[in-house]
């Protein structure tokens, strides 16, 4: 499962070496912080809602997504998520998204709800409100 760090100036998810060869080879995305849109914990990863679209990844329907999602979708996703354990997903900037080669990172880690915390509260308040299929 992969851990995910928040630092003043980045947020970096490091992968495990499993997860590797899905995310291009790279041990870790790091992303700056000031280009995170929003930031939220998800209950359920791996329902449709979170991560539509085609995949170029695994998927055990139901249990594991991992890999690229929203192949032929506006958003492309780096997904690492497993069944009955929370992710955190976290939207980034279009030119963050560019360079990335990933609006959304959706990865199951061991506590999803404090990296939403640290990050900034309008980072955080920004994901209640716009994360399509998401009731609340």
């Amino acid at each position: 499962m992969a851990t995910v760090t928040v630092s003043g100036s980045e947020v970096r998810v490091h992968l495990t070496a499993w997860e590797r060869p899905f995310a291009g080879g790279r041990s870790v995305l790091a992303v700056p912080r000031d280009a995170v849109v929003a930031a939220d914990r998800v209950e359920q990863p791996t329902r449709w809602a979170v991560t539509p679209g085609a995949r170029a990844g695994v998927q055990i329907t139901g249990v594991l997504k991992l890999g690229r999602w929203g192949i032929g979708t506006p958003v492309h996703r780096f997904v690492s998520a497993w069944r009955h354990r929370p992710a955190l997903r976290l939207r980034v900037s279009d030119a963050e998204a560019q360079r990335l080669g990933y609006g959304e990172i959706v990865v199951s880690c061991p506590d999803p709800g404090s990296v939403v915390a640290a990050l900034d509260s309008s980072v955080a308040r920004a994901a209640t409100s716009d994360w399509p299929g998401v009731r609340r």
